[in-house]
């Protein structure tokens, strides 16, 4: 089925991850610092998934993260951190710095497999391009293009206007664009909800327009 890294310096949480994964038709490797995933991910090939601990021995794996969503080969690779840290500001940094998914530590390794599965099945759809307006989202690239151009956004802003996209001219609460980013819904994340659409209208220019506010509801995409 392709391969997965596990980055994990327990070395018995790795075990029971690989065997996780194993069962599943999936070939692990794991490693258990960041030196040692950064020398892997140079002469991989095939790999379908990185499982991430943040807390190693030789740095945050945050590191890790912001390289792999920097470089060209591996900028679309679903990343699934498993943490001890589960504030909720690290979920958010994580979050918004590309991870996939954030998952606290102690956890299920049932729900590990089916949220990795999840993201996969994702990744793995054929190629899917959506027009609206000005808009164009290349799914399989990850790209929302304006006008023909390409849009410089966050991890964060990407979902928010791809989630927008697939919903287009429905009025999409505040509540679903909330559960889509991030994993525990509270009034912190509402204001943090804000400010995304704010930068997101200025990036779009002289069409920040076609991101309309139903008030009291949400928001929905509209012809302009």
């Amino acid at each position: 089925m392709g391969k997965v890294l596990i980055v994990e310096d327990d070395k018995e949480i790795g075990k029971l991850l690989s065997e996780s994964f194993s069962s599943q038709g999936y070939i692990c490797h794991i490693v258990g610092s960041l030196s040692e995933a950064y020398t892997y991910l140079l002469s991989s090939s095939d790999l379908l998934l990185i499982i991430l601990d943040l807390i190693l021995p030789d740095g945050d794996g945050l590191e890790l993260l912001k390289y792999i969503r920097s470089t060209l080969k591996f900028k679309n690779l679903p990343v699934i951190i498993i943490s001890a840290r589960g504030g909720e500001l690290d979920r958010v940094l994580g979050l918004e710095l590309g991870a996939d998914d954030y998952i606290v530590k102690p956890f299920s390794l049932r729900e590990v497999i089916i949220r990795a599965n999840r993201i996969l099945r994702r990744d793995l759809e054929p190629e899917k391009i959506l027009n609206y307006g000005p808009l164009k989202i290349d799914k399989k690239k990850k790209v929302i293009f304006l006008k023909e151009k390409p849009l410089t956004l966050t991890p964060t802003e990407y979902k928010i206007l791809e989630f927008l996209l697939e919903n287009s001219e429905r009025v999409v609460s505040r509540e679903e664009l909330i559960r889509i980013i991030w994993p525990v819904e509270k009034e912190y994340y509402s204001r943090v909800l804000d400010a995304y659409i704010c930068r997101l209208r200025t990036k779009l220019g002289e069409y920040g327009k076609i991101i309309e506010t139903v008030r009291g509801f949400g928001y929905r995409l509209v012809q302009i």
